[in-house]
């Protein structure tokens, strides 16, 4: 009986959003809120190491220095990797959201995406050293490398991403943090499967979701003043 009771009510709530679309009636739009109310995507960043780095890189190099900034492909679970050039997995997409993330900030002037896949220990050395991505960021010449690690995802909902950013030329670490992000849309779909609206899989459709508002909290924390934070 609850269920029964429970299905009525969305799709009641479903025609009431039809019929707002259909008439444009304002007065129709508090049952649209209720849906609207449970969408979205949250996202948190703690830093353990913070630099100003707009003032860092003024301060280390000489003016209009063309600083390059590398950033890898982040270290994802084995089932997320890429299977081919054209299959790029998440740790690719992770480096390109967070490429765009940064480029909008203006803090660097010169910004890549560092095509180097993989190499031996690369998921132990995020936590002792980055030996391995300082080696191959110095033979390609870059000053600084963006660096980062997805933990294995345990939940659809969420995920846990680790990133540094590191001077080449010293390997000190500039700026690490972890970022947390979530969603609630992959509980609104499972009941919305539950009413008959969609059979989609929550962990892929809203794969996309994650992947931009994590970039955005990685990038904007990377790069705020430290007196801001």
């Amino acid at each position: 009986m609850a269920s029964f009771t429970m299905a009525t009510h969305f799709r009641v709530i479903i025609l009431t959003c039809l019929h707002c679309v259909v008439l444009g009636a304002v007065l129709c739009m508090s049952g649209c809120a209720f849906l609207g109310n449970h969408l979205g995507e949250w996202c948190n960043t703690r830093a353990y190491v913070r630099t100003d780095l707009a003032a860092y890189i003024d301060q280390r190099f000489t003016p209009k220095s063309p600083v390059r900034v590398g950033v890898i492909p982040f270290e994802v679970p084995a089932n997320l990797s890429a299977r081919s050039a054209q299959m790029p997995g998440l740790g690719n997409q992770l480096a390109w959201a967070v490429h765009r993330g940064l480029l909008a900030t203006e803090v660097f002037p010169i910004l890549e995406v560092f095509n180097r896949e993989d190499w031996p220990r690369k998921k132990e050395q995020f936590f002792t050293g980055n030996f391995g991505a300082l080696q191959f960021a110095r033979e390609s010449g870059y000053d600084m490398i963006v660096v980062g690690y997805l933990e294995p995802i345990v939940r659809l909902d969420t995920w846990i991403v680790h990133t540094k950013i590191i001077e080449v030329a010293s390997g000190t670490t500039l700026w690490y943090g972890s970022s947390k992000v979530y969603t609630n849309r992959s509980d609104m779909l499972e009941t919305s499967s539950f009413v008959g609206l969609t059979d989609r899989r929550p962990d892929i459709y809203w794969n996309d979701k994650l992947l931009e508002t994590i970039a955005q909290c990685i990038s904007h924390d990377m790069t705020i003043d430290p007196e801001d934070a």
